[in-house]
């Protein structure tokens, strides 16, 4: 019985033809990994974006074309990779100029940033629908979601749980103001490419949080055959959640909301002054959160462990 995303996922990983010669990670991590020289590959990934579950009526048409892109930048930048080529298939109701020429602006704003180059696509009419596809590859190693070694540090970039509050408060009209400024964490992530870059020497493990923490750190986890101890008091976020939320949703925002698209990624102990400066570097905090251990989930508030029942984002649930 295919009952949600995972299982879906299983279902086609059973049976259907997923693996080829030059195939060295196909469906499982973040991008599919083809080796087209000894030491060079390209990392491919792709997702669609529909309004509803993606974004809303509110959105701006350039917001729209910048995350788009950006949700598929952080699966390269959780393999540690440089992106080189975008793919667009887009189906619209109608040739709406404003609209479209909004939405390339957007687009075209992060091409630019990272010298990615948009070289193919389709388009059709129809309900509101993008799909891009990206092809980065590595410069050093590729960073997967199964090397997790046990006692490793876990760090996650950025701050968390911004996107899915400003989520929740979108239509409360007494936190306008709070949400106008936590709305550009749900509408313009920024993508981690050239912290990512970087890891790709230290980290053993990564994956972005597009699903929340909960879920994706839980891929590390089952896919290196691990556990952890996560300190949810280390966990940053932004100081207006706590003033605009309900204290019952803390966890919901910061482990279950998706959309930060942060990275979340594992390293030895012995690479903490590097993390240290790469932080510094590019003025983004990266944090230590927990452990990796040999089995177990365990999440810790003010010293104590706590049950924490928080799935994440599930397109089927």
């Amino acid at each position: 019985m295919i009952k949600n995303e995972s299982d879906l996922l299983k279902y086609i990983k059973n049976n259907i033809k997923t693996k080829s010669k030059n195939v060295i990670k196909s469906i499982g991590d973040d991008c599919a990994v083809i080796r087209i020289l000894p030491r060079k590959y390209f990392v491919i990934t792709t997702d669609t974006s529909l309004l509803g579950p993606h974004f809303t009526i509110d959105y701006k048409a350039n917001d729209i074309g910048y995350k788009c892109l950006a949700t598929n930048l952080s699966d390269i930048a959780a393999m540690g990779c440089i992106p080189r080529f975008a793919f667009l298939a887009i189906t619209i109701p109608k040739l709406d100029t404003q609209w479209v020429k909004s939405f390339y602006r957007g687009l075209n704003q992060l091409l630019k940033m990272h010298n990615v180059a948009l070289i193919g696509g389709d388009t059709n009419k129809g309900p509101l629908s993008i799909s891009i596809q990206v092809v980065g590859e590595n410069k050093t190693n590729i960073l997967y979601r199964d090397g997790a070694k046990i006692h490793d540090d876990i760090y996650i970039t950025g701050m968390l749980g911004s996107a899915r509050t400003a989520l929740m408060i979108s239509n409360e009209k007494k936190y306008f103001k709070e949400f106008k400024i936590l709305r550009k964490y749900l509408h313009r992530p920024t993508p981690r490419i050239n912290i990512g870059i970087e890891l790709a020497s230290v980290a053993n493990s990564c994956i972005d949080i597009s699903d929340g923490l909960a879920k994706d750190l839980k891929c590390i986890l089952s896919d290196s055959n691990k556990g952890a101890i996560i300190h949810i008091d280390k966990i940053p976020r932004h100081r207006l959640i706590k003033n605009v939320i309900n204290p019952n949703k803390i966890y919901t925002a910061i482990l279950g909301g998706g959309e930060d698209y942060e990275l979340c990624f594992t390293a030895h102990r012995k690479y903490r002054d590097k993390i240290t400066s790469l932080s510094k570097k590019f003025k983004i905090k990266i944090t230590n959160i927990g452990k990796i251990t040999d089995n177990h989930l365990s999440y810790i508030e003010n010293g104590k462990e706590i049950q924490v029942n928080i799935d994440g984002y599930d397109h089927f649930s």
